[in-house]
């Protein structure tokens, strides 16, 4: 810690020179914590989804609908025990720039099919019993500053109701998951308000939620079930919860790829840029650094310091820029639908390992030149 004012005033010589320095690596860990926070988020989302959960959709898209024919014809497949209905509803609140992600449910039904659903029994019942009610997400209800008892219109470009009014509904109950992974970001109304509202495609579904006995199963199970509609005019495709979203993800590209690819040169850049700078401050105490020998000075004390202010401006400036991420991350991860998630664990930690990394490596070249440093030429240089 003696040397702690030494290694400070060796940083705040060029102070504009740190200070931009310092900036750009916060910069770079900004981005890495939100990038690379996202991409472990996604990860994490798809891992909290039941293996004991399928969804039934049709082969072709699940902008297809499925008729409600098949609920009966799945719930006989061995090792099903609760089938699910969801009808996508879509819509916004108040003005088209206020998306809703909505859709229509048998509540009696899905309560079976997500035992994990946290909702006080007071709201269950309430859904149950209103035929206007609707479940609320806590994200969306957080957004959008709804609480139990508010009654909602709903505007929608795609469906019309038969008697020409607009679509409203009454919060009558707000959920989240017991996994904290899971977002909770739709609005959840009853699907006999809706059937019977709509003017178009009345007794279709856009998919079916199946809960399966055990997830060692789920093969021959969504097997089981495809073949039942292989030769119809609605075939269907069968996936498990992981393998349904994962295939969603997949159709916008390859993620962590793409992220990767981004990591890698942003840290390209901030190692080059960081060793630069070390370089310089290095070469620049040259005569110091012989005058300190000459004092008595062990090679590993200066190698020391050199080290330690490399680790003061990395690692400063990393924990600056991941404190930033994280205090941004939710906003973030809420944009691309998934909900206003904290930034994983794992994320802040693996930027700080870099840090150091950055720090030590960057580090190296002016390591190098000062053991090579012969102190009667550097003095006679001054």
């Amino acid at each position: 810690m003696k040397y702690l004012p030494l290694v400070w005033a060796n940083l705040l010589r060029h102070r504009w020179r740190s200070l931009l320095t310092f900036l750009s690596i916060v910069s770079a860990f900004l981005l890495f914590g939100l990038l690379h926070g996202v991409s472990t988020g996604f990860d994490a989302t798809i891992d909290a989804l039941s293996d004991s959960r399928l969804r039934v959709q049709n082969r072709m898209s699940w902008t297809r609908w499925q008729p409600l024919s098949q609920l009966a014809e799945i719930e006989r497949v061995p090792g099903v025990t609760a089938v699910g209905i969801y009808a996508f509803f879509g819509g916004y609140y108040q003005d088209p720039g206020n998306p809703v992600s909505a859709g229509a449910v048998d509540p009696a039904r899905l309560f079976k099919v997500y035992p994990d659903l946290d909702l006080p029994p007071e709201q269950r019942e309430a859904m149950l019993n209103t035929r206007t009610g609707a479940l609320v997400g806590a994200d969306l209800a957080k957004k959008y500053g709804w609480k139990i008892g508010d009654h909602i219109p709903l505007g929608t470009p795609i469906w019309q109701r038969v008697d020409g009014e607009p679509w409203a509904v009454d919060i009558v109950g707000i959920y989240r998951f017991k996994n904290r992974a899971l977002p909770a970001n739709e609005l959840w109304m009853h699907a006999d308000y809706f059937n019977e509202g709509r003017t178009a495609l009345r007794n279709m579904v856009s998919l079916y939620l199946v809960a399966i006995d055990n997830p060692a199963h789920a093969a021959r199970i969504s097997h089981d079930i495809d073949a039942l509609f292989r030769n119809s005019s609605n075939p269907t495709l069968t996936q498990s919860e992981k393998e349904w979203v994962g295939a969603r993800l997949r159709r916008i590209g390859n993620v962590r790829l793409v992220v990767d690819t981004i990591l890698v040169a942003v840290l390209f850049t901030l190692l080059a840029l960081t060793a630069n700078t070390m370089m310089q401050a290095v070469r620049e105490r040259i005569p110091e650094l012989a005058v300190l020998k000459t004092l008595g000075y062990s090679e590993a004390v200066i190698n020391g310091m050199v080290v330690a202010e490399s680790l003061l401006l990395c690692v400063g400036a990393a924990i600056c820029g991941l404190a930033l991420a994280a205090l941004v991350f939710p906003r973030v991860f809420e944009t691309v639908g998934v909900g206003a998630t904290p930034i994983p664990p794992s994320v802040p930690i693996v930027g700080l390992l870099i840090a150091v990394g950055v720090a030590l490596v960057s580090s190296a070249p002016p390591l190098w030149k000062s053991s090579r440093l012969d102190v009667v030429a550097a003095l006679a240089a001054r």
